[in-house]
């Protein structure tokens, strides 16, 4: 399974999802079709399917084109409000293309109809694959726009549940951002420090937007991840309370996008 990175839009990511020995592809969160449609085209598959993780324009917007382009292209996902729908999946459904098996996780939070995607092969050496839109970033979460801090800690700890090794493909950019606030939360934190610390290292101090953009910090962080759910909310009952009983119009918009997870959620990024 081979997983080309794409950087769209201001800070967006979408991405190509390859079966090498069929050469059968998948999209998750198109943006840009005709960005897409280029590398499609460079890396000689056929494309069959879209995932789509959530309905807001910067994920979806270019469903429609991609189906005239593509026509009987599969647009798949678990809102009604996507673009171009054309089946609607449930939680627990799995999907298969190719050798490529996918699992659909419905994490609600940042959305109500919120859908991660975790993919894998049976018998292949790579690790899997997590697809996770605006529900898991690296080293924060979307903002509840549409659900309550109750509803995102669900969708997290599921999450956080896959394997460790489970490689992460988050929607957004928002590394420097989120591991800023994070340290300004908790400045004594090892963990946070440290990552930021090597974020800025491997980009330099000018230009770190694009220098990220052009090599993207991705994720493999479930094992980390995973220890956070089981260790944030009691250990931090004080920043948790907050965060369920704002919003971010309340000047809180971080609380929103990443709370519980601060004290462990910047371990094991790696490079896409």
């Amino acid at each position: 399974m081979k997983v080309k990175v794409i950087p769209v839009l201001e800070d967006n990511y979408m991405y190509l999802v390859i079966e090498e020995l069929t050469r059968e592809a998948v999209a998750v969160d198109v943006a840009v079709p005709k960005r897409l449609l280029e590398i499609v085209g460079r890396e000689g598959v056929s494309l069959t399917a879209v995932l789509t993780t959530h309905h807001h324009w910067d994920h979806a917007r270019g469903n429609p084109e991609l189906a005239r382009l593509r026509p009987g292209l599969a647009v798949l996902g678990a809102d009604e409000r996507i673009f171009s729908l054309t089946r609607r999946l449930a939680h627990g459904e799995e999907l298969r293309f190719g050798a490529i098996h996918v699992r659909c996780l419905l994490t609600p939070g940042h959305t109500s109809g919120h859908m991660s995607y975790f993919l894998w092969e049976d018998d292949c050496p790579d690790p899997p694959a997590l697809f996770s839109g605006d529900a898991l970033l690296v080293a924060g979460c979307g903002s509840c726009l549409e659900g309550s801090a109750q509803q995102m800690y669900q969708s997290l700890a599921e999450l956080g549940s896959l394997p460790p090794e489970t490689k992460v493909f988050c929607g957004h950019e928002h590394t420097l951002s989120n591991l800023e606030f994070a340290q300004k939360v908790e400045p004594s934190n090892d963990h946070v420090r440290a990552k930021l610390s090597w974020a800025k290292a491997r980009v330099g101090e000018d230009g770190l937007r694009g220098a990220l953009r052009q090599a993207p910090i991705m994720t493999r962080a479930c094992g980390h991840f995973r220890r956070g759910t089981r260790t944030m909310c009691p250990q931090c009952p004080r920043l948790w309370a907050r965060s369920a009983s704002t919003t971010p119009s309340c000047g809180w918009r971080e609380y929103g996008r990443c709370m519980w997870t601060l004290r462990k959620a910047s371990g094991g990024l790696v490079e896409g």
